[in-house]
């Protein structure tokens, strides 16, 4: 049996690529480190790493190794955690991986409602691209994922989902606010604010725009879903967003949200994931009923 500190040392020699910077990393003296892995090497009569200039490379046996180190390493660590919430006056926690809009809206506020309910819970969430949150879900790094368009793969299990349109966020008092469906010509007179091209909204948005003709600019541009939502609180101009980026603001009548005609095609899949192997940890299994239970209430809406 491989000691389970042996386990940190390769799993962090192969994240660094470098057994000194694993040894800053970890506190350890990088001799001591490369001490255990020779004997290591030895002892199973082949070497783990390719030791190139400057940096170290997992051999084929050495990927064997470590992934069996992280799967050992995250299995201890979740166990650790389960024995933690059975103290008492311990708390309970979940890690969750969303992308930015849903972190500042939809998420945190499901969070404070839960936490209300049970106060003794802790949450670790991380806000990432749709695809760096599929791989940490299905490596087991993360126990649930959040977030529109998440990449197909075996190695995740759909809990819930729907689809979510996108269109113009204002002011109640806005011009536009009356309006139960806005045209693109509509947006001419004011001014816009929208994620910068390459986003998958803005590129959508500039489509339709160049089908009808239209050469609509914004004021601001920015990957941040919060700074564009509260440039519009601010009454600085038209946001276009997806609902759900600012569903507790529609919902509580802070902000309308009005759907563009020529955006009636181009919705966003919302969904709530976990890795498709193995249980989820009681709080994390809570609260992704209650995230799908909520993706369902609004499904319909």
């Amino acid at each position: 049996m491989i000691h389970s500190r042996l386990l940190r040392y390769l799993d962090e020699v192969a994240r660094c690529g470098s057994i000194r910077k694993a040894a800053v990393t970890l506190n350890v003296a990088a001799s001591a480190i490369n001490r255990q892995i020779i004997a290591l090497e030895q002892q199973l009569g082949t070497p783990l790493f390719e030791r190139l200039p400057g940096q170290m490379r997992p051999t084929a046996a050495g990927e064997v190794l470590i992934t069996h180190a992280r799967e050992t390493l995250k299995h201890h660590r979740k166990a650790i955690e389960r024995i933690e919430t059975l103290k008492d006056g311990r708390f309970a926690s979940a890690s969750i991986a969303t992308v930015g809009g849903l972190s500042n809206d939809m998420l945190s506020y499901a969070l404070a409602e839960y936490r209300r309910e049970r106060p003794f819970t802790r949450f670790s969430v991380s806000v990432l691209a749709a695809d760096d949150i599929a791989v940490q879900v299905a490596a087991g790094e993360i126990d649930l994922g959040f977030a529109f368009d998440l990449p197909e793969t075996p190695n995740l299990t759909v809990a819930a989902s729907m689809l979510s349109p996108c269109g113009a966020v204002v002011l109640p008092d806005h011009a536009l606010a009356s309006k139960a469906v806005l045209r693109l010509g509509d947006l001419r007179r004011f001014p816009l604010i929208m994620p910068p091209p390459g986003v998958m909204l803005r590129d959508h948005f500039d489509h339709a725009c160049a089908t009808a003709g239209l050469s609509l600019e914004p004021v601001l541009e920015s990957n941040s879903f919060e700074l564009l939502k509260h440039f519009a609180l601010l009454d600085q101009g038209v946001a276009i967003l997806n609902r759900i980026d600012v569903l507790h603001s529609h919902l509580s009548g802070a902000v309308s949200f009005i759907p563009i005609a020529e955006l009636s095609r181009f919705t966003q899949r919302l969904s709530v994931v976990h890795r498709a192997r193995g249980r989820l940890a009681p709080l994390p299994s809570h609260l992704l009923e209650r995230l799908s239970s909520l993706i369902a209430s609004q499904s319909g809406s």
